[in-house]
Order: structure tokens, then sequence, then C-alpha cells
């Protein structure tokens, strides 16, 4: 049987290794029903991510989270190819009007490609973007 795949957000992962998070219970709790999925992610999204929990909380947390990602399976890092940065640039200028980042426009792009319906995430952005969020 095939896995499902879910995109994952930096916003998820932030949430998910911040106990101070916001949405820190709430990340747990979607993790926790998340079961027999493939995570996708980006190299946009694990340097974001990286860094974040690098200046945030420090470098031991961001440590284990890149040891974790870069492990493999459960996590697939997603290539992003020239068709990606084109289609996210069309993205950016579709939603012009929008406070979308490029690298939200990444995710996005790279969701339409894999087929992917629903991302882990808590951005409005991506809801705005047309994407169903995990929740």
């Amino acid at each position: 049987m095939e896995k499902s795949r879910c995109f994952v957000d930096t916003s998820a992962l932030i949430a998910l290794n911040n106990v101070n998070d916001q949405y820190h219970t709430k990340a747990r709790d979607i993790a926790s029903k998340l079961t027999n999925i493939e995570f996708i992610i980006s190299d946009a999204i694990i340097n974001e991510t990286y860094n974040i929990l690098r200046y945030r909380i420090g470098y031991h947390r961001a440590s284990f989270f890149l040891k974790t990602v870069l492990a493999g399976p459960p996590f697939i890092i997603a290539d992003i190819d020239v068709l990606i940065r084109k289609t996210a640039s069309q993205i950016l200028e579709q939603y012009s009007d929008q406070k979308i980042s490029y690298c939200d426009a990444i995710s996005v792009s790279l969701m339409k490609e894999q087929k992917i319906q629903k991302i882990f995430a808590f951005d409005h952005h991506f809801e705005v973007m047309g994407v169903e969020l995990y929740l």
C-alpha cells in the first residue's frame, strides 16, 4: 500500500520543536494523527526552520531538527528545479497583494507538481493560495 504524503511547512516544524510556540500543543496533536505518512519538505523549509530554531532556541535544538530530517523517511526532501522556481515566481505575482514568502510559493509549487492536497502548517497564506491545512 502506498503511503499518503503530507507537505510540512516551517510553521509546523517550529511549533513541534518549540514548547513555547503558541501552536505547540495543536501541532503535537495533529502530528500524532498523521501516521503512515511521508512528510515532504524542501531545502527552503529546512533552511528556514534551522535558522529560526538556531536563533530562537539554540544550536542543539536546531541540530536535532536537521539530523532528524536528513535521516530520511518519513521525511522526503523534494528537489527544487527551474520549473518549480518559475511556478513559484508566478504564484508570487498572482498573489502580489498578499505577503507571501518565496519559501511558501516554492512549497505550493512543489505541492502542485507532486499532487499533494494538504499541508501541515499554521500559516493562513496557504489557504489564500487554495491549499487545505491539516487541522
